[in-house]
């Protein structure tokens, strides 16, 4: 054999030789099972460092020096059964700091209908314990559904501890519409609306108790309420109904001009329903209007925002009244809520149109009034004006507020 043969072997064979091995140690890395022998550079004894941050699966959390709290739910899933869509449940989760420090806790994230009532965040000493209450709103809900709350806290082993709660939602009663409302009714013209309670329960349910929510509501006067039992023919219109009612509702004469809201109030004979609820609003019309920027005219609301204290607010709007050939049209402001609102009625900008009149009327938030909150929804949690006119279709205006004071 030649050298340069003897050569080309030799490189040959070493070629084999790095490829053979490269083969092998892949087979053993990757189909063999460890065979149990220390890996070299580390010892037995090494812990396996996880990064800051990561989320190691399957790895035990670090077991914490010295004192330190430790977070103890006996109960962590409540399961209420078979529920009424149109209730609210609650109920109480035991949480103990079975620890040798003290264990914070506050509220996290929860779902959309599961709220933590009466907590915000609570100091736990060792062996003390305290009771969460959870609210779950099955309104609107069908079938299986389930929710949960969050707790955050110093535990090292369990910062956060998730509170759930099931329910199997049934509806066996239901409110027909869901709101009643009165789209227009015009000031000194009675009108009337009913809303239908359809039962899908096999024992008989009787309403036992039925009145308007909103004692202290100034419209009170003006409703009226009553109830019958649905004919057989009414519920030939619900397929599978054993029974319900009609809830009408009046308005008399005389109800103020502009925006009202009230809420129905119905208890039946049955321990597992909640009283339902039913929302009535609407609104009293007259010939009048309201321009300006901030104004909804469907809710009757003039929205002025958040304010800050050191610079109070202004805003101005145009009071739009019929015109009364041969009369001086005259509005005076006789209350407000908050009453550091001031109202100032120009009549001497009046602007004089063929068939009507517009008057400016100029709100202000003077600059140190508050703090107020009046940002809420219902007619109890607005502010408002009340105007009083001569003018024979509107001898009394409201307008409502929604405002805060920081």
């Amino acid at each position: 054999m030649s050298r340069y043969s003897a050569v080309v072997f030799a490189l040959v064979v070493v070629v084999l030789g790095v490829v053979s091995g490269m083969a092998v140690a892949y087979y053993q890395v990757h189909r063999l099972p460890w065979s149990g022998r220390p890996l070299v550079g580390i010892t037995p004894s090494e812990p396996i460092a996880v990064p800051s941050g990561g989320n190691a699966q399957g790895a035990a959390a670090a077991r914490p020096s010295g004192a330190f709290p430790r977070v103890e739910t006996p109960e962590i899933e409540h399961d209420f059964g078979p529920i009424e869509s149109e209730g609210k449940y609650r109920h109480e989760f035991l949480v103990r700091n079975v620890g040798d420090a003290p264990l914070t806790l506050r509220v996290g994230d929860s779902s959309c209908r599961c709220t933590v009532l009466d907590f915000s965040q609570a100091t736990l000493q060792p062996q003390e314990g305290i009771k969460i209450p959870i609210q779950f709103d099955a309104h609107e809900y069908f079938g299986p559904v389930s929710q949960h709350a969050t707790l955050v806290t110093n535990d090292p082993r369990n910062p956060r501890v998730i509170l759930r709660i099931k329910a199997n939602v049934e509806r066996s009663i239901r409110v027909v519409p869901a709101e009643l409302v009165f789209s227009r009714i015009v000031r000194n013209q009675a009108a009337t609306g009913e809303v239908r309670v359809v039962i899908f329960r096999r024992q008989p349910v009787t309403i036992t108790d039925i009145r308007f929510d909103e004692v202290r509501n100034e419209t009170l006067q003006f409703l009226e309420l009553s109830h019958a039992p649905l004919t057989a023919a009414e519920l030939a219109g619900e397929p599978g109904a054993t029974g319900g009612y009609r809830i009408m509702v009046r308005v008399k004469p005389g109800l103020p001009v502009g925006p009202f809201q009230q809420k129905i109030r119905i208890t039946t004979d049955q321990s597992d329903i909640a009283p339902l609820e039913v929302p009535v609003h609407g609104r009293v019309e007259s010939e009048y209007g309201i321009i300006g920027s901030g104004w909804n005219a469907q809710r009757g609301i003039l929205h002025l925002g958040r304010i800050q204290r050191e610079s109070g607010s202004q805003a101005r709007i145009m009071l739009r009244l019929p015109a009364l050939p041969g009369q001086t049209l005259e509005v005076e402001p006789v209350r407000t809520l908050p009453d550091f609102v001031q109202v100032q009625v120009r009549e001497e900008e009046t602007v004089q149109a063929a068939d009507s009149v517009l008057i400016p009327i100029v709100i202000t938030i003077p600059a140190g009034a508050g703090p107020a909150n009046y940002f809420g929804d219902s007619e109890e949690e607005l502010g408002k004006i009340i105007l009083k006119t001569n003018h024979p279709t509107a001898p009394e205006i409201k307008i409502l507020l929604r405002l805060a004071v920081d």
